[in-house]
Formats: structure tokens, sequence, C-alpha cells
């Protein structure tokens, strides 16, 4: 009996040794500043991570690192448009796996009609908030990765709803980036097709506001999505360089920001194709 409870007990301690081990590497990557190194070493990662999951598949927590850090990986560094969707797939079920661990009203949520999901996002508490941005933030990079499947579209409503009830019940949850993915949402339709630039506007603006402007791809995202939608020539260029003036070194966004750089160069050597 002696043997077997110190066995649970080192077991237990793995467990946790895991998920801190997951919590320490998605710090050490947001905080890198060299994207290549990122790019070609996480995957080993990723691969040993997925190994703990294997082992300990009940681990909420390490679940949602690994749809955190597989979803970043599939929409920043994967070309390749199958292998971004197989990759956003996989953080998708990692979300939705984690909901159902936790005992969340998400559990399964998303198999049922649009009336009944928003039954159970009203369900949602304070607690749950975690839980609801990750399964949100995986639904709508894996919507984004298959956006010619039709299925995968009739989801973002579901996707919408989830991160504007994240928005709603904690407005600076993950430093205001919540307000970065309804800025993008609120960016894919004219106004003529029923889209609401005006929203997508007010959400971008949020976005920089919680985050004191430390996050760049806001101002990436808000010129290449919404100044495009509202073809603001003056706005793109305005965002685009106040990125390339800003400090990438801002901790919790020194690889994004590298990121962010690197293609602000690269949007605005285009200004003249896009406005023309």
């Amino acid at each position: 009996m002696a043997a077997a409870l110190l066995i649970g007990g080192c077991g237990a301690l793995i467990d946790r040794a895991t998920s801190n081990f997951a919590t320490d590497l998605e710090q050490a990557v947001v905080n890198y500043d060299e994207p290549l190194v990122v790019e070609r070493g996480l995957p080993a990662f990723l691969l040993i991570l997925e190994a703990r999951r294997q082992a300990n598949p009940d681990d909420a927590d390490l679940l949602v690192n690994l749809a955190s850090m597989t979803g970043t990986y599939a929409s920043l560094f994967v070309e390749d448009a199958d292998g971004a969707r197989r990759m956003s797939a996989r953080a998708l079920g990692y979300a939705r796996r984690a909901t159902c661990l936790e005992k969340t009203p998400l559990c399964n949520a998303g198999e049922k009609s649009f009336e009944a999901f928003e039954q159970r996002v009203a369900e949602l508490q304070p607690g749950d908030v975690d839980m609801a941005y990750a399964l949100g933030t995986a639904w709508v990079t894996w919507i984004a990765s298959a956006s010619s499947d039709y299925s995968a579209l009739a989801d973002l409503p579901k996707a919408e709803l989830l991160l504007e009830t994240v928005a709603g019940m904690a407005p600076e949850h993950d430093d205001g980036a919540v307000w970065l993915y309804l800025g993008v949402l609120n960016s894919q339709r004219p106004p003529a097709a029923g889209g609401r630039p005006d929203l997508a506007e007010q959400y971008f603006q949020r976005a920089r506001e919680v985050s004191s402007g430390r996050n760049l791809m806001v101002n990436v995202f808000m010129a290449d999505e919404y100044a495009r939608l509202v073809f603001d020539r003056e706005l793109y260029v305005e965002l685009l360089e106040e990125v390339l003036a800003a400090d990438a070194d801002q901790p919790g966004y020194v690889l994004a920001n590298r990121i962010a750089k690197a293609r602000a160069r690269e949007l605005l050597a285009r200004t003249d194709d896009i406005f023309f």
C-alpha cells in the first residue's frame, strides 16, 4: 500500500511538472526575440508535450497550453494550407477536450444548434473564462484555416458569440487580445455584405487601449484588415509606420512584435498596389 501511494504521489508530481513545463515553455516562446529559432525549435517541444498528453490525457491545463501553442504555430509559421488546417484542427480538439474535462457548459456545445449553444454560453461563470477563451481562439484559428469549407464558416457565429461573452465577462483577459480577435472577425465583410467595420474599429481600438500599445500585432491587423476594408490609405500607413517606430521588446510580446515588424515592412511595400 505504501509503495502504491508513493507511486501515485510521484505520478501527481510528474503531472504538475508537465503542466508547469508547458506554461514555462509558452512564456519562453512569447518572449523570444528570434522568430526563426521558434519556428524551427517549437515543433520538437510540441511533440514532447503531445507525448505527455497521451500519458496524462486528463490534464486540462496541459491541453489548454497545447491548444494555444499549436494554434499559434499553425497561424504564424505554417504556410502549407493543408498543414495549417490539420494543426488548427488539432488545437481545436485539445481545447474542446479541456472544456469537457473541466465540466464547463461548453462541453460538446459546438455540436448543438445556435440556440442551444447560446443557452450553454449564457451558463458560463467567471471561473470558465480561461476555458471559454481557449476554445474561442482555437475555434477562430481553425475557421480561418478552413475558410473554403462552408461547414467551418457556419460555426463562425458561435465562435464570435463565445468571444463576445469572454470580452463582456473579462474585458482585460489575455491583455485584451480577445478584442483583437473580435476586430478581425468584424473586418471580414464589407458593409454591403452585412459587415460591421464600425464595430471592428471599436474592437481594435479597445485592444490597443488594454494592451497599452505594447502588442504591435494589433496595429498590423487593424491596417491589413480594417484599413483595407474601408480603403483608408492614410490610416493604413500610419498604423504600420507606428509598428516600425515602436520598441519590439515588450514583455509578453517580444516574438509577436518581431513578426509584426517584418509583416509591417511587407505591407508598407505593397501600399501602392493595395490602394491603387
